[in-house]
């Protein structure tokens, strides 16, 4: 099955494309996944900007009529966007895609009841996958975590269940690691299966370097290239221990977060604390890249052979040098780093790849949640089937074969 997956995550820099063919391995029970094609394209600016304020806005916004109906807006645009990035992608060989999987762009994530508030677990992706059917022609699969989260898991992360199929060893213990807005890794213990992997998200990742790079070149960068800034410069000690001093570090997983928490707000706090200790911008910048690593470094066990590094942070060289170091100083013999493209998915590309391969695991109707992962009670199939123009090809595939 030749299936295209498209993302966006917390970054919101742009979606992600890829187009692989999924088919069985070598081996009772895995799956062979060859990439045929990725692409990245930017969200246009003035989208990006909408999507800041909305993410931004919250219920005491003095006009919160305003925000429901740019929710609203956003979300046939960011569909009409993923279905342009899926019909680029695809070209003239659009025909020989069976199957479109799309996470979506998410907006708001409460992966906890808030009693306080009333609040309860839900989360809420825009991209409307009815836009995406309707240009492409495709069945899309789309909306992958609100099953998790009724199963009451916390609907991420969901890359850990295409980390179990591609990424474990049955000699190696490893730690698949990705770091995007927010840095997240699935433990793959030697010889495990799906109910002895766990997983979480770490914390931020790139999401408040972007920010701080933003903010301190006025706009004229979105993101540390290479990590050039941080290491130009010196970490400024008692910033970095207070930004290690967030309480999100202390909890125990299964646990998940966002720019909800790690978002613009709690970025203004600090800017506050960086002027308070008297921290320069690139040391600024310099110690939120310390602090993702550390906690990188913190999260892996003592047992792991091997951390494989994916998402847009892998291509940040201090923060990859900076986790190295941190894993170096833990462990007496720490982990080997590698990229996940050694292992067929291109770092940038995995999470693209993880969901067309969970929406393949949707029409074969097969769970595609971990629950060691998320929480969940149990596992359940993920996401909503919208049917396109070829959904009776589709259908033909997937049951003929099996005399159904």
């Amino acid at each position: 099955m030749r299936v295209l997956g498209l993302m966006s995550g917390t970054s919101m820099d742009g979606i992600d494309a890829a187009i692989v063919k999924i088919g069985a391995g070598k081996h009772a029970g895995s799956v062979a996944v060859d990439l045929e094609a990725f692409a990245t394209t930017p969200y246009p600016r003035d989208m990006r900007s909408s999507l800041e304020a909305l993410i931004a806005s919250d219920s005491s916004a003095k006009a919160p009529h305003l925000v429901v109906r740019d929710l609203c807006a956003l979300n046939f645009a960011i569909g009409e966007a993923f279905a342009a990035a899926a019909l680029s992608i695809a070209g003239d060989k659009l025909g020989s895609v069976d199957l479109i999987g799309s996470h979506g762009q998410t907006v708001y994530h409460l992966p906890d009841d808030d009693g306080v508030s009333g609040f309860v677990r839900s989360t809420l992706q825009v991209g409307e996958p009815a836009v995406i059917a309707a240009r492409t022609g495709i069945t899309c699969v789309a909306d992958f975590r609100v099953a998790d989260i009724a199963a009451g898991g916390q609907g991420a992360p969901l890359v850990s269940y295409a980390d179990f199929l591609l990424l474990r060893d049955a000699t190696e213990d490893r730690v698949a690691l990705n770091v995007g807005g927010i840095a997240n890794l699935t433990v793959l213990p030697a010889g495990a299966g799906l109910d002895g992997i766990r997983a979480f998200d770490i914390g931020p990742g790139n999401v408040l370097i972007d920010l701080a790079v933003a903010h301190f070149t006025g706009g004229a960068k979105r993101y540390d290239d290479r990590g050039a800034i941080a290491a130009s410069s010196a970490v400024w000690p008692p910033l970095l221990d207070w930004l290690q001093s967030h309480p999100y570090f202390a909890r125990s997983s299964p646990k998940t977060t966002g720019r909800e928490t790690f978002g613009a707000a709690y970025f203004r706090k600090i800017l506050d604390a960086a002027r308070g200790f008297g921290a320069t911008g690139d040391q600024t910048i310099a110690s939120l890249t310390a602090c993702a690593a550390a906690q990188i470094a913190k999260s892996v066990p003592a047992s792991t052979d091997r951390v494989i590094a994916s998402g847009g942070g892998a291509s940040n060289d201090a923060l990859m040098a900076n986790l190295r170091s941190a894993l170096a100083e833990r462990f007496p013999s720490p982990p080997v780093v590698s990229l996940s493209d050694e292992f067929g998915m291109p770092a940038d590309a995995k999470e693209a790849m993880a969901f067309a391969m969970l929406a393949r695991e949707t029409v074969l109707g097969r769970p595609g949640n971990a629950p060691g992962a998320t929480g969940a009670r149990r596992p359940v199939i993920l996401g909503k089937i919208v049917l396109g123009d070829n959904f009776s090809e589709l259908v033909k595939m997937i049951y003929e074969p099996a005399g159904l």
